[in-house]
């Protein structure tokens, strides 16, 4: 038993130093996501290396410095899909976006500005901008639409800048949504040009103390993210996405993640079921 308490005690100071490495030489900071999200997934990497302990792999980083942007890759989680979350797509095109147009319209603003906070592949973003383009329809060409994809893995936004999917990617896809917003090339299908100008890629790690990248957001999706993260960082990247907003403005979150109390307080729940919040005012 003294033993196995000792080798818990020496993993877990040598998953801090490995942490902290790769913290101060690549800029991610992993400190904060959930434990065992970061043990299970590190195990990828010792696997694929060869190597059994913490340590062992704090030295192997030393000389094989592209190995850092193989652990970010393996660490953040990149699983989407188009439409990933259909009820909460549908609310959104029935709820948020009317209210959103309307308000604009009754101030003269033909700006819609959303942020896609960790959108992998690029399905998320790209779910958005159909559904906008769904929405308005005819009046398309009348707003300057921005949506801002960012993610923590620069081989992901590469990938999904190009806007290519293969038809596994989008065999879920009615096939009016396939014929009317993707081009087929081969066995593959492309993301019209329409609808890809409206997006803007970028790298942007969530968990940074770098402050909000982007400011007066009418809608932003943030999307089973907060569940690997531990508490303390779930509360502070709230804060970070609620200053984010505009007023009004709606946030949209995964299935299973609620605000933290204190933002509860300040937001108003549209729809329970399909995670969607409205910033009314500053408060």
């Amino acid at each position: 038993m003294y033993m196995r308490a000792m080798t818990t005690r020496n993993d877990a100071t040598a998953l801090d130093l490995l942490l902290e490495k790769v913290y101060r030489r690549k800029g991610y900071n992993f400190h904060e996501y959930k434990r065992g999200t970061v043990t299970r997934r590190l195990q990828r990497r010792l696997h694929a290396t060869g190597l059994k302990a913490y340590l062992d792999y704090v030295e192997f980083l030393d000389t094989h410095p592209e190995e850092y942007q193989r652990l970010a890759e393996d660490l953040t989680i990149k699983v989407s899909g188009f439409f990933r979350s259909q009820y909460a797509f549908q609310q959104v095109a029935t709820v948020v976006l009317p209210k959103l147009v309307a308000y604009k319209r009754t101030q003269g603003e033909r700006k819609l500005r959303f942020w896609s906070t960790a959108c992998a592949h690029g399905e998320e973003p790209y779910s958005i901008a159909i559904l906008l383009a769904k929405f308005l329809r005819y009046e398309l060409r009348d707003f300057d639409i921005s949506i801002y994809a960012t993610d923590i893995s620069r081989r992901a936004l590469d990938e999904a800048q190009v806007g290519i999917y293969s038809s596994k990617d989008v065999e879920g896809l009615p096939a009016i949504v396939r014929e009317g917003y993707f081009t087929r090339i081969g066995s593959c299908y492309e993301v019209r040009k329409n609808i890809r100008q409206m997006l803007h890629f970028s790298y942007f790690d969530l968990t940074s103390r770098l402050g909000q990248p982007f400011r007066e957001l009418d809608c932003i999706f943030c999307c089973n993210v907060l569940i690997y993260l531990q508490k303390a960082l779930q509360a502070r990247v709230l804060d970070m996405l609620y200053s984010s907003l505009a007023v009004p403005g709606y946030l949209v979150l995964g299935e299973v993640e609620v605000p933290t109390n204190s933002l509860r307080e300040k937001l108003e729940c549209l729809d329970g079921k399909a995670k969607i919040y409205k910033k009314s005012r500053e408060r």
